[in-house]
């Protein structure tokens, strides 16, 4: 467990969350520039609010405007910098779960691959869990 301070952890303005970590590291999977599709609804990369991501007016402040002034490169120093290791887990796991629900195979994907190489993920950390994502995105196992 890390230091209290870490839960109140107070960042700039404008400053990268571990929160906006996570959306932006999706977004640049996708090859988003922003949190919005072409109809100004929220993107489907978005993290569900339920699954404990409050997606607040301070996180899209921070993520809009981080979109569209960081260079990727610069992105993924910082990320890598900032983000712990279960972070980085969940944060890789979330890069492999939507890379083969858009049916890819992930190697095969550039931005996959450059997210994992440049966050510094090793496949010990996500290599458990491959088999398990795997099979929950394929949907051809239910013939009809």
């Amino acid at each position: 467990m890390g230091a209290w301070s870490e839960l109140d952890a107070v960042y700039p303005p404008g400053a990268l969350t571990p929160g906006a970590a996570l959306v932006v590291a999706l977004a640049h999977l996708h090859g988003a520039t922003s949190l919005y599709d072409e109809q100004g609804r929220l993107a489907r990369f978005v993290p569900d609010a339920r699954r404990g991501l409050a997606l607040d007016r301070d996180l899209i402040d921070r993520i809009e405007p981080y979109l569209a002034r960081v260079p990727f490169n610069d992105f993924v120093c910082e990320a890598r910098e900032r983000l712990n290791h279960q972070q980085l887990r969940c944060l890789a796991l979330n890069l492999l779960d939507a890379a083969l629900a858009a049916g890819e195979r992930p190697e095969a994907h550039p931005r996959y691959r450059a997210l994992i190489e440049g966050l510094g993920i090793t496949a010990e950390m996500i290599d458990p869990y491959r088999h398990a994502l795997g099979l929950k995105n394929d949907l051809s196992i239910f013939p009809q």
